[in-house]
């Protein structure tokens, strides 16, 4: 016991011992004793960045760097701190790029920096100027390393969105990436940088690392130069090379559709270089290969892809050759936005597609059409549903949104004749070419040696089914809105389309009134002088000469004249009205109106042959011809 005591006393001396907290306590503090937790940590972080590579000028170059980002510097401040800060930099880029704290000083050089600084910055990370150094580590770095690293990557962004512009700098970026395409194309974090690639420099620049995700049979190829000037040579087309070379298809879609599951299996599908390699493999693969490798990967992901043209492309590829049970999984992909991808500049094709292919169109309009059926300003107006607008006047009026009510007005079977003589489906007038070529009509693919039909039902029937469903809106659009619908030129399609399918009184009565009304603002032309509303009008009675109609049918022609008869001579007087005045007399009331217009004849007369101004109405000239 007393042996004990003399240890505690002895012990005593030197520090005191705490109870409560078990352990003894030192009577002589050290001076980081008196240091707050926050500095201590803050110490302690100094103390281990201390012991890192460039220490000496990684710390001045942050505080540079600090400076130049603050945005109310003028020019010549920033031109001073971005020479200090490239020059404490100088040789030390690569090593710095890969700290996480430090990586920001080197994007500060390439984003405030001239063209000699930021070219010196890339010609260090693409090895021209890199020093040698016995760290193996460091020796084995490379860009397309740094492509991979989570904070060195943002670098090489930097590189390519500020020397997208400079030739000697592309060239060096080009260089330093070729042979690893197709593991940054696949990389989760080098797939960033490929994105910015493909979209900042210069097709020609970038054609040679595209050719690598290819294959390597197109290595022959990628020896182009660089450089995206105009007399560098054209490389050919995936399509061109595989029609040429027929041999290589196989090799070229296998090759394809590893890289392709790579990145679907670390959800690339979010990037446009990635929907442009899908429509690659699309463009040359088979029916049957879409169909079971394509399709079924794509079916949740569609709508992703509908962000790009080359992507809205492939989910058209999928759905036309998908079997039921994939249709149906993209189909509940994109509910909910029928409306937004209408407007959308590419989605609305796929929109199209689906309601083209789909035999189940119950479905479809349950799960894509009956959204149209809400108003998305219901909320907002709290208004009477005769005074609300109809809910897809946005629709109508949109250049994309009004193809999906022209797709289903407008029988697929029709032709119209064109002026060289060749009959042409009408439905192919009122579309682009690329929309065409993607709403092919009647995809097939080979079962047990035999073509057969993606959809059972036929075209007509599909369409047919589905305006069942549509019919109310449009009648109540185009009743609704008449005036807005025949001074645009998409809304006004829709109004042709809408007055041959459904032809009714009301209508036809709603369209005479809207040109009977007087607009208050002085320079809203009439209707007779709109530049898109006189065709309109044009339109409807020329396409009712067409038809074989009797005299109890509804006619657009009789209610206009009626309502206009005394009014004939004033609109003749202007361009625009005499050419709708020329249509009008082809219809069946060309006896009357030519009875009214003969008092107006010598009137006509002069416009034609240029009046008091010397001015020639050419419209006044078809008129006199169509009065003979």
């Amino acid at each position: 016991m007393a042996m004990k005591e003399s240890q505690s006393q002895a012990h005593g001396k030197k520090s005191k011992y705490d109870p409560k907290k078990r352990k003894f306590q030192n009577k002589k503090a050290s001076a980081d004793d008196n240091l707050s937790p926050a500095n201590k940590k803050r110490a302690l972080k100094h103390e281990r960045q201390s012991h890192r590579k460039h220490a000496s000028s990684v710390q001045p170059a942050k505080e540079v760097w600090n400076q130049l980002r603050v945005k109310t510097n003028d020019k010549e401040t920033n031109i001073k701190l971005c020479a200090e800060l490239h020059e404490l930099l100088k040789g030390k880029c690569l090593e710095v790029a890969m700290q996480h704290d430090a990586s920001r000083c080197v994007q500060g050089v390439l984003q405030y920096g001239n063209e000699q600084q930021r070219l010196e910055v890339v010609k260090e990370l693409c090895g021209g100027d890199a020093k040698k150094d016995d760290d193996t580590k460091n020796q084995n770095v490379n860009l397309a390393e740094l492509c991979k690293i989570q904070y060195a990557h943002f670098v090489v962004l930097k590189m390519i969105k500020y020397g997208g512009r400079d030739e000697e700098c592309i060239k060096l970026i080009v260089k330093s990436l070729k042979k690893q395409m197709t593991k940054l194309a696949v990389h989760s974090v080098g797939a960033r940088v490929v994105e910015l690639l493909f979209g900042t420099f210069p097709p020609k620049s970038v054609a040679s690392l595209k050719l690598e995700l290819y294959g390597p049979q197109y290595a022959l190829f990628a020896s182009v130069n660089p450089s995206g000037k105009d007399n560098s040579p054209t490389l050919p087309s995936l399509t061109e090379f595989v029609e040429n070379n027929p041999d290589k298809r196989e090799p070229t879609l296998s090759h394809l559709q590893a890289l392709l599951q790579k990145g679907l299996d670390k959800s690339l599908t979010g990037f446009g270089y990635f929907h442009s390699l899908l429509l690659d493999y699309a463009s040359i693969a088979s029916p049957e290969d879409i169909r079971s490798f394509l399709t079924p990967a794509l079916a949740e992901h569609s709508l992703h892809l509908l962000s790009t043209r080359a992507g809205t492309k492939v989910v058209c590829e999928c759905a036309a050759y998908g079997s039921v049970k994939d249709r149906k999984k993209m189909l509940k992909c994109l509910k909910g936005y029928t409306r937004s991808s209408l407007k959308h500049r590419d989605a609305y094709l796929a929109i199209l597609r689906m309601c083209d292919v789909m035999d189940d169109t119950v479905l479809v309009n349950k799960m894509l059409l009956g959204e149209l059926h809400q108003n998305p300003d219901d909320e907002k107006n709290e208004e009477d549903d005769e005074d609300k607008p109809s809910s897809i006047l946005d629709l109508v009026l949109s250049d994309t949104g009004s193809k999906l009510f022209l797709l289903l007005l407008v029988p697929k079977e029709e032709m119209s004749s064109s002026d060289d003589g060749k009959s042409t489906p009408r439905w192919h007038k009122l579309f682009d070419p690329y929309e065409v070529s993607a709403l092919h009509q009647n995809p097939t693919v080979t079962e047990n040696g035999e073509e057969v039909p993606t959809s059972k039902k036929e075209s007509e029937t599909r369409r047919r089914e589905l305006l069942v469903y549509l019919k109310e809106l449009l009648v109540d659009v185009c009743t609704k809105h008449t005036e807005e619908l025949m001074r645009s030129k998409s809304g006004s399609k829709v109004l042709i389309e809408v007055c041959e399918s459904f032809a009714s009184e009301e209508l036809f009565q709603a369209i005479v009134d809207a040109c009977a009304d007087e607009s208050e603002d002085e320079k809203t032309l009439p209707l007779f002088e709109d530049p898109v509303g006189h065709l309109t009008l044009k339109h409807l009675f020329l396409s009712e000469t067409k038809k074989n109609q009797d005299d109890d049918d509804p006619s657009i022609a009789r209610m206009f004249y009626s309502k206009f008869e005394g009014e004939l001579g004033s609109i003749a007087t202007s361009n625009r009205g005499a050419f709708v005045l020329s249509s009008l007399l082809q219809t069946c009331v060309k006896d009357e109106a030519k009875e009214a217009l003969k008092s107006h004849k010598k009137e006509i007369t002069n416009l034609a042959k240029g009046g008091k101004d010397g001015k020639k109405l050419a419209g006044c000239k078809v008129l006199l011809d169509a009065l003979k």
